[in-house]
């Protein structure tokens, strides 16, 4: 038998220990040292299952005499639970300790075949030290807290949650005071049988200046449905950005657009904020609430799985995520519900918690069909699209809401569906609109590095600060080891402005072009282990490095498609880049192996007119 370490910490490792590490790889040779991460990719599939498993049956808890998704029926079949981020995953973003469940998955399955007399753990994570607690209590071996940081309490009643919802609630009412009534008398004397629901935001900024609404997210698939002959309606939700700072400015974009193109009717989600939507809305998150308080012992007992991601639960059932789905629900009851009859619908699918109240309404409402789209890519860790294979088979009330069909954008979302048992009859193959500027690229390019010239390297940049801050962090530091200067270009994300200063002593310039065109004049790439543009750079044939963050799960979509990509640390980065400088790299990669390319649209089309023009 033989004492462990969990050694969730950015100090340094104990030395001649048995350590698992939490965070980060071990770079240290002849220890016993083992990356909990590397325990995760060994055995990902099973681990992901499990997971998936585990979070369906939350949901089908039996807590006096019902079950918890029954508890939560906030309308008639519909359940609140839906909405959690339980049923959400968005380890992406919103719930970073779903990680940490993975991670805990894979530790629970290694440890069972060890000879294990005691762990030790350290980590400020009072929520992980409880759940090891219980293991080590289930497992049958003694448990050693580092330090004695935490004293293990009872949970306390969410007030600050509560109270924070309250004020969100006020706070997004004064905010979007300038939405409300845009554009509702035209959605209700709309005669367009197609929706579109999508985010105000990733606009065309060449088409601003026409009052045209042109949009990253849908490409040239609007103006073919239109010259088709038919009209569309948007209903867009807003999220402030560059672009559009504020509602007031949200506002008067939406009436020009209303006002540019009889062919389109535009209308917010907030545009149907009402007294009665609110009051609703609070009669609605008061019942959530109370219903929370009482099962909630029941709910967490014998789980220490859960115990991990109680904060989520706080935020799911008693704070400002409560009462924003609470909201959601009820906007697009009034929104759906005004409506004419809708013959086909498409939404950009995220599997975010809004989706619920749109897929539920929408057939309550007795519109047709319904369609999702992931407009980007699907990753193998990004667990919002992944669901247990039961929800599928599912006929009991208070069931999950699904679209009636997930539009598909090639082989690798079709490959990545067929792995989560995603039924086959409801997928369809259309062309991949976010990469249809593949269509006419050159496959097969060579690059070479001339050393009296200063070259460029575009920097890929994320979706949330934190992952630009190690991107940043590890980029200078590697800066710091190249023999000859370089120019960068760093592309934001539309939603996450980055100020130069960051970049400290970097020859660096921040540019907002298509990344088509920015393209054209590097001859290296760097991106975060999260974002979708890696693939842009990857099919032009642009050597490329993708950072892993040691602390979270790959969310690469380069991780099935060539793992020679990732850098770990930033002394790997600057040999990528050195190596580049005396080689050519010569790639022959043809993205139709991954994507539909069509730009005239034949699969989008023929399915829309299959259904508009369907009696």
């Amino acid at each position: 038998m033989s004492n462990l370490i969990i050694w969730d910490s950015v100090e340094p490792i104990p030395k001649y220990k048995k350590v698992i590490l939490w965070r980060g790889f071990s770079h240290e040779s002849g220890q016993d040292i083992i990356s909990i991460l590397d325990l995760i990719e060994n055995n990902q599939e099973l681990i992901r299952e499990t997971f998936l498993n585990w979070s369906y049956n939350l949901g089908e808890k039996k807590i006096l005499k019902h079950s918890v998704r029954d508890h939560y029926t906030i309308k008639e079949d519909l359940s609140f639970w839906w909405t959690s981020a339980f049923c959400e995953k968005s380890n992406f973003s919103k719930s970073p300790q779903i990680d940490n469940v993975i991670k805990f998955i894979a530790f629970r399955n290694w440890v069972r075949n060890q000879k294990i007399n005691s762990i030790l753990v350290k980590s400020s994570n009072k929520n992980l030290l409880l759940a090891f607690q219980k293991l080590s209590l289930d497992e049958g071996f003694k448990f050693f807290q580092y330090k004695e940081d935490f004293k293990f309490e009872n949970f306390s009643l969410p007030k600050a949650n509560i109270f924070k919802a309250i004020i969100w609630l006020f706070y997004f009412l004064f905010k979007s005071r300038h939405l409300r009534g845009v554009g509702i008398d035209l959605w209700k004397k709309s005669s367009a049988k197609i929706t579109f629901f999508s985010y105000l935001a990733n606009l065309k900024i060449k088409n601003q200046k026409i009052n045209e609404y042109q949009s990253n997210f849908w490409s040239n698939l609007p103006n073919k449905i239109i010259d088709k002959g038919y009209d569309i309606n948007w209903l867009h939700i807003y999220s402030p950005s560059k672009q559009i700072p504020n509602a007031k400015v949200a506002s008067n974009m939406l009436l020009e657009f209303n006002k540019s193109n009889p062919k389109e009717v535009h209308v917010f989600l907030e545009s149907f904020i009402s007294l009665k939507i609110i009051f609703q809305t609070l009669k609605d998150w008061i019942k959530i609430c109370k219903i929370s308080s009482n099962i909630k012992n029941n709910f967490f007992k014998d789980d220490y799985l859960l115990i991990i991601m109680i904060d989520d639960w706080h935020k799911s059932f008693y704070g400002v995520n409560a009462i924003s789905n609470c909201l959601n629900v009820n906007l697009f009851s009034a929104a759906l519900s005004l409506a004419p009859n809708q013959k086909l619908g498409f939404y950009l699918q995220e599997n975010q918690n809004w989706e619920i109240g749109l897929k539920y309404f929408w057939k309550a409402c007795n519109h047709n069909e319904l369609v999702g789209v992931p407009h980007s890519t699907t990753r193998f860790w990004d667990l919002r699209y992944s669901s247990d294979i039961k929800i599928h088979n599912d006929e009991k009330r208070n069931r999950f809401p699904k679209p009636d069909y997930i539009a598909i954008n090639g082989e690798a979302q079709k490959q990545y569906f067929k792995s989560i048992s995603y039924p086959k009859s409801e997928l369809f193959l259309v062309e991949a609109l976010r990469f249809l500027h593949l269509e006419q690229s050159q496959y097969s390019k060579n690059y070479v590095f001339k050393q009296h010239k200063k070259a460029s390297i575009i920097v890929l940049g994320d979706y949330l600060m934190e992952n630009n801050e190690k991107l940043i962090e590890m980029l200078i530091s590697a800066n710091s080891l190249l023999l000859q200067k370089f120019k960068f270009i760093f592309k934001p994300h539309p939603a996450c402005y980055v100020p130069t200063s960051m970049f400290k002593e970097l020859d660096v310039s921040i540019s907002n072009d298509d990344i088509s065109i920015l393209l054209e004049n590097v001859q290296f790439a760097f991106s975060s282990n999260v974002t979708t543009a890696a693939l842009d750079v990857y099919f032009r044939g642009i050597p490329l490095a993708c950072m892993i963050d040691p602390n979270k799960l790959n969310l690469s979509p380069m991780m099935e498609i060539d793992k020679n990509v990732f850098v770990k640390t930033y002394k790997e980065l600057a040999k990528k880049i050195m190596m580049s400088l005396s080689q050519n790299q010569k790639s022959h990669i043809n993205p139709n192996k991954f994507f539909e390319l069509d730009s005239s649209l034949p699969r989008w089309l023929g399915f829309i007119e299959s259904r508009l023009d369907a009696k």
